[in-house]
């Protein structure tokens, strides 16, 4: 039985946008020396962070310290979850839904995208209403609404660019693209609106709660989308289409997940054209 490979060091003070992407990094880098899925998540979150950084050095928000701030509030806990995950005696234990998540990065029958869409639906429909919130309390909610929703356009441009940078290693995923390739992007827009529409609420519901009642509503929250990040791994029998598409992508995309990695991480340098409007 081979030896399990060390875990990953503890990430510690990250501050800036720049901290994020050194962080992602040291991911990257220990996903590939462990062969580990945990890899794909993390380069599509790099490329995402070096937009946000592009578009907040462009201008293209309405407050760029905030949103920079803002950003960094979000990926603390990505990297809060990943040292439950490893260092679990230093640090509180993750999330259920990144519990799913990491634990799913063993199993070798999702594809690639499957792992990505996970680690975002967990990010976003759990963790985003909850910096949002944290963030913008009280009365300052409303001031962030707008560009709360240009920073999830660009993330949005971030996903629907990495489909079509895919196809070096996932060649059915990138026949598929080709084929419904306006419309993928439609759907792909789509969940990312609901989502996003989705943690605002939620950051609306945290902000008009007393503070002691908010722990009640997070673990609620965490169990429904739990639920959700185990849908995306193991889609009902009864979704057949998604199914078979899941299949035929598997059936042709790369197994190698270091090679899988390197790939990926170089897409990730550099951004798909910006967008801050969905």
């Amino acid at each position: 039985m081979p030896a399990q490979p060390a875990p990953p060091a503890p990430i510690r003070h990250i501050e800036t946008l720049d901290d994020v992407i050194d962080a992602l990094d040291t991911v990257i880098q220990w996903s590939i020396g462990a062969s580990s899925r945990l890899g794909y998540f993390a380069t599509m979150y790099k490329r995402i962070t070096i937009a946000v950084r592009t578009a907040v050095n462009e201008g293209a928000f309405e407050d760029g310290p905030r949103m920079a701030r803002f950003d960094v509030a979000f990926a603390n806990r990505y990297f809060d979850a990943l040292n439950g995950y490893f260092h679990p005696r230093e640090f509180a234990k993750p999330t259920r839904s990144w519990q799913v998540t990491f634990d799913s990065a063993t199993r070798p029958e999702p594809i690639i995208l499957q792992h990505m869409l996970a680690g975002v639906n967990t990010h976003i429909d759990l963790d985003l209403g909850i910096t949002v919130q944290q963030i913008a309390p009280g009365t300052k909610l409303s001031q962030l609404h707008e560009d709360f929703n240009r920073i999830n356009a660009v993330l949005a441009s971030q996903v629907n660019g990495l489909v079509e940078d895919i196809n070096e290693i996932s060649p059915a995923l990138a026949d598929l693209y080709a084929v419904l390739m306006q419309h993928q992007i439609f759907v792909i827009n789509q969940v990312v609106r609901t989502t996003r529409d989705s943690a605002w609420r939620f950051a609306t519901f945290l902000n008009m709660q007393p503070g002691f009642t908010r722990p009640v509503s997070i673990w609620l929250r965490d169990r429904k989308v739990a639920g959700q990040t185990e849908v995306i791994y193991d889609p009902p029998g009864l979704i057949g289409l998604i199914e078979m598409m899941v299949q035929a992508v598997a059936a042709r995309e790369s197994r190698d997940i270091v090679r899988n990695i390197q790939v990926l991480d170089m897409i990730a340098s550099t951004p798909a054209p910006i967008r801050t409007v969905i």
